[in-house]
Parts: C-alpha cells; structure tokens; sequence
C-alpha cells in the first residue's frame, strides 16, 4: 500500500462502520446518474488499515446535490450518531496530485475515491489534534511509513498549508503542528522554514523564473536551426 508516491491499493472493509454508512448513502443516492464522492478524513485509514479506528463521522466531498437526499435518508449530522459530513474541497489540504495515488472504487451507481494515507496525514497537518496524532500512529502501525523524509517531500508538495490564512478564516498554526508531530511521532526536531518552505518556495521558483523561461526558448530555438534545412 506504500510507497507514498505509488497509488494505494488496499483491500477495504466494507463492513466496519464507515462502510456501512457509505453503503447507506449509495442506497440513498439515485441511480439514474453516476456520482463521485470523496472519502477523506479518518475514514480511509478505517477501511484499509483497521476497523476499529473509529471517528463520530464520514467526511465526504461531492456535488452538494446528495445533500437532500441523504437528509432524506437520515444520515447527515443532527440526524444520526455516525453521520455523514459534507465538506467543501478546500477541507482537505493535500498535494495538489493527491488524485495520483487515490483508490477508486465504485458502489453499484456511485464511484469513491479513497485518498492514499500520505495525503491524509499530510492533511492533518493543517489540525494536528490529538485524534489527528492517532492517525499518524495507526499508519505507521500497520505499514512502517512515512518515515520524516517522506513525510518532508508530501509536506514540500503541500506547501500552501504554511500560507498565513485570509483575514476572517481561521486556520491551525501548520508550522508549530508541523513541529509538534516531529516531537511526539518522530522524536526529533525540525525547522520547518529551512527544510519544507524554503526548499518547496525553490522549487517552484524554477518554473516561473522567467530567465529560466527564456534560456528555453533560446535552447529549444537553436535546436529547431540544427535541424533546418541545409
């Protein structure tokens, strides 16, 4: 199921609870068109990796149309102790290529996409509670990963999470969350500036270096005369 850089694919239970409520919701859906859902939060890790690692919810990303339909069914929050949450995709900070990895399973009428445990964590960051922290024990119960280096190269490709939020939004302090899970996972320490920011700021810099753009150019230029006609 790792590495982190390869799509998952786990073999998921469908009968632990997240499961179940997915069942309940594609019961609730109608067939006459094909839906999409995201599956993200803890859910996934429940699924793949153990049954018993159980939140008070599904966290789900879809066209806001199954709203009433679940509310029909029952299954959205205030309705139901094990509910369905309908989030916008923004919730989920991941890298921007989490697709890449997801596992995709379809459901009779309605296809998931389950995103790989990398782009969870990496996710978490942006919280990085107590619930959060379990999950980063969980997958590195059951699988060995991410090791830091990993875990660096996903928070590299994540690196807006460290952006300063819009005035009125709130967000976590992803820079002393980064910190905290370094302590209390990989017992150690990190600067976070020197090793996520500034490297992933570099990166990028690169490709939009306009010097670069246009030593291309000339390159690609020359190569197009070299093979001209004589």
């Amino acid at each position: 199921m790792f590495p982190p850089r390869e799509p998952w694919q786990p073999q998921l239970n469908w009968a632990a609870p997240a499961g179940r409520l997915l069942d309940r919701v594609v019961a609730a859906l109608p067939p006459e068109r094909a839906w999409e859902i995201i599956v993200f939060g803890s859910a996934p890790l429940q699924l793949g990796l153990d049954p018993g690692f159980v939140s008070g919810d599904v966290d789900l990303i879809a066209d806001l149309a199954i709203e009433p339909f679940l509310g029909l069914a029952g299954l959205l929050k205030e309705q139901c102790p094990f509910y369905a949450d309908l989030c916008q995709l923004h919730v989920f900070a991941a890298p921007a290529d989490w697709r890449v990895r997801a596992h995709a399973e379809t459901r009779r009428h309605v296809r998931f996409l389950f995103p790989h445990p990398i782009d969870i964590l990496t996710s978490k960051v942006c919280r990085m509670d107590e619930k959060d922290l379990a999950a980063f024990r969980l997958v590195r119960e059951h699988t060995g990963h991410p090791t830091p280096e990993e875990m660096i190269h996903a928070l590299r490709c994540a690196v807006d999470i460290y952006r300063p939020g819009f005035e009125g939004e709130e967000r976590g302090d992803a820079i002393a969350n980064t910190e905290r899970l370094w302590r209390e996972i990989f017992g150690a320490r990190i600067d976070v500036r020197r090793e996520i920011i500034q490297p992933a700021v570099a990166e990028r810099g690169r490709y939009f270096d306009p010097t670069v753009g246009q030593a291309l150019k000339e390159r690609l230029r020359q190569i197009g005369e070299m093979g001209g006609p004589g």
